[in-house]
């Protein structure tokens, strides 16, 4: 729901069912959104206003610190699978890893590629 309240706010399924069926058009829950709501309210990553569902900067914060750990977990597993294989492809290893670290462009590990075939 923080994903979704990072695009914009979210119709407060406290009111009518006009506004539990926008909950829904949404791609939500409204029994789910109505249990996990007052948890996002008392961590104050959600507020309620004028009838919106609204993420705080708090709940902002936590949603994209989760993006970024989880792309930092797959980089890092994408550069343990170039090391597994860097006996038989050792030049597609090095240049897996150092994209990954942030140490090459996708445009040089191209390039660096296609001069070692």
């Amino acid at each position: 729901m923080l994903a979704h309240l990072v695009s914009g706010p979210l119709p407060d399924p406290d009111g009518s069912d006009s506004v539990a069926a926008a909950v829904v058009a949404h791609g939500f829950d409204p029994d789910q959104v109505g249990e996990d709501l007052p948890s996002l309210i008392w961590l104050n990553f959600v507020i309620r206003d004028r009838g919106s569902l609204v993420v705080t900067d708090l709940g902002a914060a936590v949603h994209f610190r989760s993006l970024y750990e989880s792309s930092e977990r797959r980089l890092g597993e994408v550069a343990q699978l170039a090391s597994a294989y860097e006996t038989q492809a050792p030049q597609l290893a090095r240049s897996v890893r150092r994209l990954a670290q942030g140490s090459l462009s996708f445009t040089e590990a191209l390039a660096n590629l296609r001069e070692s075939v």
